[in-house]
């Protein structure tokens, strides 16, 4: 594939109805939520639109997610499950895309955690780690002072893999974790379960956005998908890169791509 068109660009035959979206570095800024990205979320969910967060982030932060922003769910540690808030009955829905966790999984994670960090001493398990029910996050770049560079991240990533995980770099961790489950299976799950939408319906009404390389996933199966402007030190190792790129980076790349969606929807 080419490199990405700037969102300028960007058109449709009929109004984006899903906005997916990866929330570190994509929605968020330097690791904090501000309040014009989620006065934009805002403004998408009063329009009509649908938001759906989709993060490697664990169970614990998306129960608060999914009770506490304006979003109808959230797709949480990578694809094991999703969380959707149902305001008028007060209940919270949760629906599990792989085997229930328990004893034996958390033991088979911290045998990894424990070979992971031996060959790997200058990084760090990841600090919201207690709050995860399937899988291994391991930080090379949150709270580790200096970060390790992307090239370490990558060669966690090989170990969590020849031990017999799944593995993907995100902007701050290493996630890893056991089965089959990722990202785009989950979307695809939601999109039949809770929109009623196929896959193939999904192709042109549907928006994904994230920021690094565990999104290159997402971006080779949705046509219409968005890299915010600090994608770009990735590109080059992505075969699938986003098809449009925003200006600018982070939160300020997500208020800019809501703004263009909205203007779409609104026929201006």
């Amino acid at each position: 594939m080419g490199s990405p068109k700037p969102l300028h660009d960007f058109r449709t035959n009929s109004p984006v109805q899903i906005l997916f979206f990866d929330i570190d570095d994509t929605f968020t800024s330097h690791g904090r939520v501000r309040s014009d990205a989620f006065a934009a979320l805002e403004d998408w969910q009063v329009d009509g639109g649908l938001a759906v967060a989709v993060t490697g982030r664990p169970a614990g932060w998306c129960d608060h997610f999914a009770r506490m922003w304006p979003i109808h769910s959230v797709i949480g540690e990578n694809g094991a499950f999703w969380f959707s808030y149902q305001p008028t009955s007060r209940r919270l829905d949760r629906v599990f895309l792989s085997e229930p966790p328990g004893d034996l999984l958390r033991t088979k994670l911290a045998l990894v955690q424990q070979q992971v960090l031996a060959d790997f001493p200058k990084a760090n398990i990841a600090s919201d780690q207690a709050y995860r029910l399937y899988d291994l996050a391991i930080d090379f770049a949150e709270d580790v002072v200096p970060p390790l560079s992307l090239r370490e991240a990558n060669q966690i990533a090989a170990k969590m893999e020849s031990l017999g995980m799944t593995a993907k770099v995100s902007s701050i961790h290493v996630n890893g974790w056991f089965g089959q489950h990722n990202k785009y299976q989950a979307c695809v799950e939601w999109l039949s379960r809770v929109a009623g939408l196929t896959e193939a319906q999904a192709q042109h009404t549907c928006v994904y956005v994230g920021d690094s390389l565990n999104d290159e996933p997402m971006f080779a199966k949705f046509p219409l998908s968005v890299g915010v402007a600090n994608i770009e030190p990735f590109l080059t190792q992505m075969s699938n890169p986003p098809s449009f790129v925003t200006v600018g980076k982070g939160a300020d790349g997500f208020c800019e791509l809501v703004a263009r969606l909205l203007m779409s929807r609104r026929g201006d």
